[in-house]
């Protein structure tokens, strides 16, 4: 089409639109459609259906992700399909080779307790593949996580968990949950190590124990999805407070992991990197509830200065401040928690978590959607 054709059919459209209407259709444009300057965020129940927020781990739980065991444990035992394709239990990251129902039975009980507190549970799509291989997929902690508000979908670090982008996408798309970012290119990024403290404060960190690597390209690919995050979390908000811990030594002491209410975890002290510790005390007056030696274990920590510290008993999923869900096994501890006001909410899901498996019951739990922090109680 030459320029003056392309201008002919400019004119023919104004035109035509003017004589319909009275207004040509750029007349419209600028009179009665002028552009709309709005927040997404302010937008969301409109567009999206809900307040799609999670940027906390004890406001009240509305809405959970969690992931049905299915075909792919019964793959456990043959060879892996990556390499090195070994068929041992170590290769699938196992304990043991569970009966299918015995896992579906634990996976039931965990949705019955969300359903019992008035949760909405969302169960992800199943694995895809064929043969199926995803056995860590039933820790939807870690493949996507809360922006400020809104889900970014992860890339995590090793094969077994490699291809569950997918069917978490899917399954957010069609619950309406927006997603907000992906992490792209050589990054890494797990939701274990990512912990929103409160609603302004953020932490990123590489995941232990895979932190002791030596390999550069490795160490900065989870550099790179550690920012990634972080900078999808600073364009919807440049008010929070992101901190991007190194992943050198040992754990820095996950609190997002330990919480019973709004900054207060049962952690020993100790456990936290000390510079992590002041900065939580100093910006917000971080309480630490040091738990008594008759519900905890000591454990090694790697470091001589401080070589064994507590590690507290599990404080599981906040439903709501200071109520928990953990699973059942410690009644020391339930009692203990009862004694300081906390409400403890007991699960039978013996084939999710440790020691049977590799993961914790916070694992299992992607928050989709919470209600704010309270700001005092």
């Amino acid at each position: 089409m030459s320029e003056g054709e392309f201008q002919a059919e400019i004119d023919y459209d104004r035109d035509y639109f003017k004589e319909k209407t009275g207004l040509s259709l750029r007349e419209q444009y600028h009179r009665l459609h002028p552009q709309v300057l709005s927040c997404f965020g302010d937008d969301m129940v409109e567009v999206w259906g809900r307040k799609w927020k999670a940027n906390t781990n004890v406001g009240k739980l509305r809405v959970v992700l969690l992931h049905r065991p299915g075909p792919e444990f019964l793959q456990v035992g043959n060879p892996t399909p990556w390499p090195p394709h070994e068929d041992s239990l170590a290769a699938w990251r196992m304990s043991e080779k569970m009966g299918l129902d015995e896992l579906v039975e634990s996976h039931e009980n965990l949705v019955d307790a969300y359903k019992a507190e008035g949760v909405e549970v969302v169960v992800r799509k199943p694995d895809p593949n064929d043969p199926p291989y995803q056995v860590k997929a039933i820790y939807a902690d870690d493949v996507c996580h809360p922006a400020v508000y809104g889900q970014v979908i992860l890339r995590m670090y090793d094969h077994i968990r490699r291809g569950e982008e997918l069917p978490t996408y899917q399954t957010l798309a069609e619950l309406g949950c927006p997603v907000v970012g992906m992490i792209m290119d050589k990054g890494m990024a797990e939701g274990g190590s990512i912990g929103w403290l409160d609603e302004k404060h953020l932490i990123i960190a590489v995941h232990f124990p895979r932190a002791n690597t030596k390999e550069p390209e490795v160490m900065r690919a989870n550099e790179s999805g550690h920012m990634q995050f972080a900078r999808i979390v600073k364009l919807q908000d440049p008010e929070v407070d992101v901190r991007i811990c190194p992943g050198y030594g040992t754990s820095l002491g996950t609190s997002h992991y330990s919480l019973i209410d709004r900054h207060t975890s049962v952690q020993d002290p100790r456990t936290v990197d000390p510079y992590l510790r002041t900065w939580m005390e100093a910006e917000m007056n971080w309480e630490f509830i040091n738990p008594p030696d008759e519900v905890s274990v000591k454990v090694h920590t790697g470091d001589p200065r401080i070589p064994l510290v507590k590690r507290a008993p599990n404080t599981g999923v906040v439903l709501e401040p200071r109520k928990i869900l953990v699973p059942t096994g410690n009644p020391k501890a339930t009692k203990w928690f009862e004694s300081i006001g906390v409400e403890v909410v007991e699960v039978d899901v013996p084939t999710l978590v440790r020691p049977r498996n590799s993961g914790s019951i916070k694992c299992t739990c992607g928050g989709i959607l919470r209600d704010p922090e309270p700001k005092s109680y």
